[in-house]
């Protein structure tokens, strides 16, 4: 098989034709063509979320940040670390693990498990960790659009078992002992002084959740109060992640003029991207995504993950039920209509997000279950159509052979 990068520029210029150099944007682009090249630059400033009062607060991102990176209120370790897994301590340890530790480094990915296609944090999680640089340009949080905004998201993973293994309850007392003050000043009502630890307040236990006896057990006017802060935690937290943002890539200084910017490889790609290959399809706009959900035909493969997971099939349920939800009481804005029409379907069946692909080459390595080492066996995989079988649903009718 020929190299992939020689194969795109072959084609690329095969399908020039007779088209006239004059004609030609930097000697290769039909102004049709050039015009699709113009829809994917530059990166738009960051959409609002009006669910989130607090979205574009610079105290609520400082306070974010802060909490992003806080290790307090993670709960018991469950997957010791072997000296090779990258774990993070040993069995029933506490407060070992903090959002950062799955999104670190300058594109904010899990750069510590071993193998790093799915992520170690108190157990494993049966997916890749996904690179939280740009996400405040999706719609739906997560590879199966699992919540449909990033407040919500982040109220995930401090409860989820195997990703920190908390509760609300841990959560809150975090908060009061150490970020009282500043959270008292952004957010009504004031915590709760039964939220000190040092007080022993029976009304809130250390620890709890829906579901758990301590939790079950309080008072209704509490478990609100504790939701309120849990809430504010998620906004905050989204605050701070609307602010990493990635621009002025060498593709965006090209289609603002520098034509000298990408190489002529990368040209010759980026003509097929808008062509031949019809990649744009999907991967449009200046995200490149268009925030929707497919099968790909990719057939799951690797350690520690999930070979059955239907993805959209399984969200769908979850953003409809979650209380935190757009359209729910803790939403500051129930008109959005981002749930309109949202219903299981049996298409939803194996869908998963298509991924915006700046930073791309970043970000290895790819797909939901991170079994893909390298972009040319991402192109590969497409350009084969998908696997043949053993991939979950329907394949989409655009994921045909060959693209190039």
């Amino acid at each position: 098989m020929q190299p992939v990068r020689l194969v795109l520029a072959a084609l690329a210029l095969t399908a020039l034709g007779c088209a006239s150099e004059e004609e030609l944007v930097d000697g290769l682009f039909t102004p049709a063509e050039w015009e699709k090249v113009q829809t994917l630059s530059p990166l738009p400033e960051v959409p609002p979320d009006t669910t989130n009062r607090y979205a574009d607060d610079p105290m609520a991102a400082e306070l974010g940040q802060r909490l992003f990176w806080e290790k307090g209120y993670a709960g018991p370790i469950l997957v010791a670390d072997d000296g090779t897994n990258g774990g993070f301590g040993a069995v029933g340890e506490t407060a070992q693990i903090s959002c950062g530790s799955c999104h670190s480094g300058g594109w904010f990915i899990d750069e510590r498990t071993r193998p790093n296609n799915a992520s170690l944090g108190t157990g494993w999680i049966p997916r890749n960790a996904n690179s939280i640089v740009n996400s405040a340009f999706y719609v739906w949080a997560e590879n199966d659009g699992f919540s449909d905004s990033f407040w919500s998201d982040a109220l995930v993973d401090p409860e989820l078992s195997v990703a920190m293994n908390g509760s609300r309850l841990r959560l809150a007392h975090v908060i009061y002992e150490k970020y009282r003050d500043q959270y008292n000043e952004l957010f009504d009502p004031d915590l709760d002084p039964g939220l000190d630890p040092a007080a022993n307040d029976p009304r809130f236990p250390p620890e709890g959740k829906p579901g758990t006896p301590e939790w079950d057990g309080m008072a209704e006017a509490d478990q609100e109060h504790v939701n309120a802060v849990f809430v504010s935690f998620g906004k905050a937290v989204q605050a701070y992640m609307r602010l990493i943002v990635s621009r002025d890539a060498p593709f965006d200084r090209y289609v603002a003029g520098d034509t000298g910017a990408i190489s002529a490889g990368a040209k010759n790609g980026l003509r097929l991207f808008i062509g031949k290959a019809n990649c744009v399809n999907c991967h449009s706009g200046p995200h490149f995504s268009n925030d929707e959900f497919h099968v790909n035909g990719l057939a799951p493969a690797g350690e520690n993950i999930n070979p059955a997971e239907t993805g959209r099939e399984n969200a769908i349920p979850h953003v409809l039920d979650n209380p935190f939800n757009a359209d729910g009481i803790y939403s500051d804005d129930r008109s959005t209509g981002r749930l309109d029409g949202l219903a299981p379907t049996e298409e939803a069946r194996g869908q998963w997000r298509t991924k915006g692909l700046r930073q791309a080459t970043q970000t290895a390595p790819y797909m939901h279950t991170g079994q893909l080492a390298t972009l040319r066996e991402v192109v590969e995989l497409y350009n084969n159509g998908g696997d043949e079988a053993g991939y979950v649903g329907v394949k989409d009718p655009q994921i045909k052979p060959p693209l190039l």
